[in-house]
Order: C-alpha cells, then structure tokens, then sequence
C-alpha cells in the first residue's frame, strides 16, 4: 500500500507540475483554440437564448426519426456547426479549487497507473516508464479520438492532446518507475 499511495502522490505531482507548465508557459495549447472574430453578438446571442449551464451542439434534435436525423445532418453539412459548452450568466472560476482538482485528479490517475505497473513483473527502468505512458495515452486516446472522428474537434488540438499526455505522464512514469520495485 506504501508503494500506492508514494507512486500516486509523488507521480500525480509530477503531471500537476508538468500540466501547469504545458498550459500556462508553452503556446501550443493556445494555439489550438481559436478567438470568433466578432464575438459580441454571438455572446449576446448565447446570454439571450440558452437558460441553462450545459454542452450545447448546433444543430441538434432529441427526436431521433429518420426525417429528424436527416434534417440536423443536412443543418450540419451547411453550417454552421457547433459544439460547445456554455455557461450563460458566466463561468464563475476558482482558481484555487480548479488547481486542487486538477492535483487531486492527478494523483488519483498516478495511483491507478501505479497499481497497473505493480502487477507487471521483470520490467527494466525504462520500460515501467513506458509501461505508465503507454497506459495513459490508451486511456487518452478512449476520450480524444472519438471526439475526433465524431465531433470533428480540430486534429491540431487533439494531436497537442495527445502528446502532453505522453509527455506528461512520461514524466510522472520516471517518478512512479522509481518506487515501483519488482
């Protein structure tokens, strides 16, 4: 159990420290999300028109007959298309909570990654460390290629994805590689 909770705090650390950093120093995050060029009335447009906290996809319908289908897919092929997630009356943030999620999200994972690579047997340094990565962009990869393929989120952002979660949990790997002995 030592093992565990070592291997999930000092590795949730690691991708805490490392995902801060790719966030908030490097661009490449940034440089996947686009500004709307004349956002005002489409912000006015939102405030006015959606009541309720929630992820929103334009266009969309509940009804799932095939004229309905039809429709939305014709809607979809001449845009716009959209898939969002919109908070009407503003995202009312906490820095300091979101930063202890995001650590306590981090250690969580670690500790999963941790048992994972306890019950392999035999494997060098660097292999538990690629063992926790490869772990980690396959639990990756469940989430953003979906996304990818049918939601059409931009391949730049998911490629960025992808990488700052090998990187990420690379790094963490050295630091769980360590404390997980065979």
């Amino acid at each position: 159990m030592k093992v565990l909770i070592k291997g999930a705090l000092l590795g949730g650390l690691v991708a805490f420290i490392w995902t801060n950093l790719s966030w908030m120093v490097l661009p490449w995050h940034q440089m996947t999300i686009s500004t709307l060029p004349n956002e005002a009335p489409i912000a006015e447009a939102l405030k006015n028109n959606v009541k309720e906290n929630g992820l929103y996809i334009l266009p969309w319908t509940t009804e799932k007959t095939g004229e309905a289908m039809a429709e939305v897919n014709q809607k979809m092929e001449n845009g716009p298309y959209a898939y969002m997630v919109v908070y009407p009356n503003g995202f009312k943030k906490s820095m300091p909570k979101m930063m202890l999620w995001g650590l306590l999200s981090n250690v969580l994972i670690a500790f999963m990654l941790t048992y994972l690579l306890t019950k392999t047997r035999g494997l060098s340094y660097i292999q538990k460390v690629g063992f926790v990565k490869m772990a980690a962009i396959a639990g990756s990869l469940v989430i953003v290629v979906p996304n990818l393929i049918w939601w059409q989120f931009p391949l730049a952002y998911t490629l960025v994805t992808i990488v700052d979660t090998a990187l990420t949990w690379g790094f963490a790997g050295l630091a769980i590689g360590k404390i997980v002995r065979d």
